[in-house]
């Protein structure tokens, strides 16, 4: 009974994301995120020496909200200031979408490949959420995140089919949102594709020790638009110190069953133990939770106030 009250009260709160006009309904930031530099990269160069940034796996998703809306991200940054990661796909029409699965059945009330149906169709489609519980909300499209964050918050967008990249990255472009945009890139091939497309646009890279950062070096990627991703479960300090020794933002993950054995064995300061450790960008399924532990340690707010990095002007 509870949840089903709770339901009818996020409906009728948040408006269903149906396009650029929706995002208006949506709460506003308790801290709005406006990167007065060049790329998300410089922003987390600046962030680095003084607060760690939490990554909100798939928007942050939660009870009532599911991974991949713009109504998750942005109940999200109601409470605290985050990167928001969420995933794209492309529909059979061209047009690209957040998505994390290639099909419909788990996140959406619809079933089949996502490729294999026209904006038309997902567009009528409900999300649900990792309780299986259908919602008010809809699929969004990348264009409708990317024409919402400006000024709000940072986006971390995977490219999950190679072959979007140049139309992910033409969409950002038109929406000017390449100071608010990373891309999760999965190979050396793509992240060569993105150097050759844009100029601006961060990436974040697998490179979990020092022969993978080799070889992007190799690669002749430009390490100044890195963000080294170093994987997950393993505490590899002296590779962190490595990595600040040469200017990097150090990113890593307590994704998945890190998380859950945190939750389950009700384990506490992991989070801040990181943090102090050198972790600069953390990636988690529990975001509010390692926030709230990092915070007194390495507070985010407090850094990017610093990076003059906070919007002050009403919208």
């Amino acid at each position: 009974m509870r949840k089903a009250i709770l339901s009818a009260l996020l409906v009728s709160v948040l408006t269903p994301s149906t396009g650029l006009a929706a995002s208006t309904a949506l709460p506003e930031p308790r801290v709005p995120v406006a990167n007065p530099f060049a790329s998300v990269h410089d922003l987390l160069a600046c962030t680095r020496s003084t607060g760690t940034l939490v990554s909100a796996h798939r928007g942050g998703a939660a009870p009532g909200f599911p991974e991949n809306a713009l109504e998750s991200a942005a109940q999200t940054l109601t409470t605290f200031p985050a990167l928001l990661e969420v995933d794209v796909r492309q529909s059979r029409d061209g047009v690209l979408v957040l998505m994390h699965d290639a099909t419909l059945e788990r996140t959406t009330t619809g079933t089949g490949p996502v490729s294999a149906q026209d904006w038309s169709t997902l567009r009528t489609l409900r999300l649900k959420d990792n309780d299986g519980n259908e919602t008010a909300f809809r699929i969004p499209q990348l264009r409708d995140m990317a024409a919402w964050a400006k000024g709000r918050g940072l986006v971390l967008a995977e490219v999950k089919v190679s072959e979007t990249l140049p139309r992910i990255v033409k969409e950002i472009r038109e929406s000017g949102a390449q100071a608010n945009f990373m891309l999760l890139i999965n190979s050396l091939d793509d992240a060569k594709r993105l150097q050759a497309l844009d100029s601006e646009i961060s990436m974040s890279l697998e490179i979990p020790d020092a022969a993978a950062l080799q070889r992007v070096k190799d690669a002749g990627i430009d390490m100044r638009r890195v963000v080294p991703w170093t994987g997950i479960g393993k505490r590899d300090r002296a590779f962190w110190r490595a990595l600040h020794a040469e200017g990097h933002t150090v990113s890593y993950g307590t994704l998945w069953y890190v998380d859950g054995a945190i939750e389950n064995l009700d384990l506490k300061g992991i989070y801040a133990e990181l943090a102090a450790d050198g972790v600069d960008l953390l990636a988690t399924d529990r975001a509010s939770a390692a926030y709230t532990e990092i915070a007194p340690v390495r507070s985010i707010e407090t850094a990017l106030r610093q990076c003059k990095a906070v919007r002050t002007t009403v919208r």
